[in-house]
């Protein structure tokens, strides 16, 4: 199978990686290409914090938001359970307000080769310090991608019984954070990949009425509208991505594979 670059989310680079990490801004985050270890993921899918909206306030949070419970089920059908929380739980869309609450966390158990599911901070798999990360800020977007990628990899075979799947993880992040746009993108970025299509088109239909703006949800959405062969809604999306730059070739190629783009709609 030929691996292509994906685009993800992360501020610094990761050995091996094949293109420079981009710095987060809290405003407005920007993507990069980069290369995984063992991902399977195809490079048209997007990944991104983009046009999240943030909440700022005079003050400053220190407290955790609430409490975080498993909901949903697995892939499988078996019901979603995991630990309780140690420390928060936080909301990722408030890391700016709680930048000592995340340090905290990120710098023990998120560094970047946990992230990259090559091996574990502060536990003998990266799983667990995701679990940890995942904890404390349940819709931590780095971190939920990062259970992706291995759900992915480890799909439809089986994913270790000890640690939680990523579509748990996920279902937990959208009801502690319902209005987090880029969650749901990501719920329906597993969902898609794992042949869920008609979830995964649910999905991204709310991350798009959450963040209508937002050129990369409107690309993975595009690409599922391409899977279903609604092409009319697809081309759309795609023509008005590419007027405005977006730099990945994903989609107009599944659109030419299906012959459903032409020179003309690259003007």
């Amino acid at each position: 199978m030929r691996k292509s670059a994906v685009i993800g989310i992360n501020n610094q680079p990761a050995k091996g990686q094949t293109a420079p990490y981009t710095s987060l801004n809290e405003i407005s985050t920007v993507s990069f290409l980069h290369k995984l270890t063992k991902v399977t993921l195809p490079h048209c899918f997007v990944l991104s914090l983009f046009s999240v909206f943030m909440l700022y306030s005079t003050s400053v949070f220190s407290a955790p938001v609430g409490h975080a419970p498993w909901v949903g089920d697995t892939l499988k059908g078996a019901p979603c359970k995991g630990g309780m929380e140690n420390f928060g739980p936080f909301d990722y869309l408030l890391r700016n307000q709680l930048p000592g609450q995340l340090s905290i966390v990120e710098k023990h158990h998120f560094n970047p080769q946990v992230e990259q599911l090559i091996k574990g901070q502060n536990s003998i798999s990266p799983l667990g310090d995701i679990d940890y990360t995942l904890m404390a800020w349940p819709n931590h977007h780095r971190a939920l991608y990062s259970t992706i990628r291995h759900r992915i990899n480890t799909w439809p075979d089986g994913h270790p019984s000890h640690y939680t799947p990523a579509e748990c993880y996920l279902q937990r992040a959208i009801k502690f954070s319902p209005n987090d746009a880029t969650t749901h993108m990501l719920y329906g970025i597993l969902l898609h990949q794992t042949g869920h299509q008609q979830k995964a088109l649910e999905l991204y239909e709310k991350a798009i009425e959450l963040d209508p703006h937002n050129p990369q949800i409107q690309y993975n959405l595009a690409l599922l509208l391409v899977d279903l062969k609604k092409y009319t809604e697809a081309r759309t999306y795609a023509t008005s991505l590419y007027k405005r730059g977006f730099p990945l070739p994903g989609l107009r190629d599944k659109l030419k594979a299906a012959g459903q783009w032409s020179s003309g709609d690259n003007q």
